[in-house]
């Protein structure tokens, strides 16, 4: 898509059938896949009801079917402007303001813009390779709570507690590549066994690791990885090429976001907010159309009910 600005997006997806065109073709391209039956490549009959049969199955579907828009009664026209703003503004958008934007209630367009997180969720990604920073950060609660977390953590590896609580800080675990990809954990705790286990699924065994001082990085060489570290408690912010500076721009980054566009958001959702911040932060290099056609990608096979959202622990 060549949208250079709000203006030429609207003028690219003016009517519902050109959105419904687009839908279609970036979830099947120029082979249709039945989402009743599975069919690939069948031959469809568009309905005078405007929906479509499959050849195969004689069952009729809709371009929606299999993906976050089913059963949704929002035009596709504004959720393609949410999409294009969820994935263009750098700190992202509030469900007030999106509401106002599409003339929606507030709650709807917060379990629109948690659909389109949805689709951010669970990526397919290759380990992270080279020099890969990891560190751990704070989200929510009171500041109060801070070091308090940090002293129970140095001396339990976990955090402190009342983990979920209205006041208590959720511990966020990220790695990323210099000059490449991110991964962000939302976690219980940061203790050795929780660490360790996110190096061994999401860092290649070859890679070198820089961490600060945080004591359970001390098992990274026994489980075969090259480690180095600063300490942050000495004022140490870089130890010839280690350093968790890539690491803590994006917390910072989050942190902005989440407080001056969400101000609040719970444990139980706060995945869902640092995919959309990980997402926006690994596509950093792409155009505003770019990341807007990207997302679709993902979008097969997502489902998500308010039901399912509400009860997501």
């Amino acid at each position: 898509m060549d949208a250079g600005n709000l203006i030429d997006f609207y003028n690219e997806f003016a009517t519902e059938e050109k959105c419904a065109e687009f839908l279609a073709k970036q979830r099947w391209g120029n082979e249709i896949i039945c989402p009743k039956c599975g069919a690939i490549g069948i031959k469809a009959y568009k309905l005078a009801s405007g929906r479509l049969k499959c050849a195969t199955c004689r069952k009729p579907f809709t371009v929606r079917m299999g993906s976050v828009f089913e059963d949704s009664k929002i035009p596709l026209q504004k959720w393609f402007f949410a999409i294009y703003l969820c994935t263009s503004l750098k700190k992202g958008v509030s469900s007030i303001q999106l509401a106002k934007y599409l003339g929606v209630t507030q709650k709807t367009s917060w379990f629109m813009l948690q659909r389109i997180r949805y689709v951010f969720e669970n990526g397919t990604f290759e380990k992270l390779q080279g020099v890969v920073e990891m560190d751990e950060a704070y989200v929510g609660g009171a500041d109060s709570n801070k070091h308090a977390k940090k002293r129970t953590k140095a001396l339990t590896g976990k955090g402190a507690q009342g983990f979920g609580s209205k006041n208590s800080k959720t511990p966020v675990v990220g790695m990323v590549e210099r000059h490449g990809k991110l991964h962000v954990v939302v976690t219980s705790d940061t203790g050795s066994k929780t660490l360790m286990n996110l190096v061994r699924k999401h860092i290649d065994i070859d890679a070198t690791v820089y961490t600060d001082e945080h004591m359970p990085y001390r098992t990274l060489p026994k489980i075969g990885y090259k480690h180095q570290s600063v300490n942050h408690g000495a004022k140490e912010f870089v130890n010839g090429m280690a350093s968790t500076n890539t690491a803590e721009s994006f917390w910072s980054h989050l942190k902005r976001g989440i407080d001056g566009i969400y101000h609040h958001v719970s444990p139980k959702h706060l995945q869902m907010y640092c995919d959309e911040y990980s997402y926006r932060w690994n596509t950093r290099d792409m155009t505003d159309g770019e990341r807007f056609e990207d997302w679709f990608a993902n979008l097969n096979g997502k489902r998500l009910t308010y039901k399912m959202l509400t009860k997501r622990a």
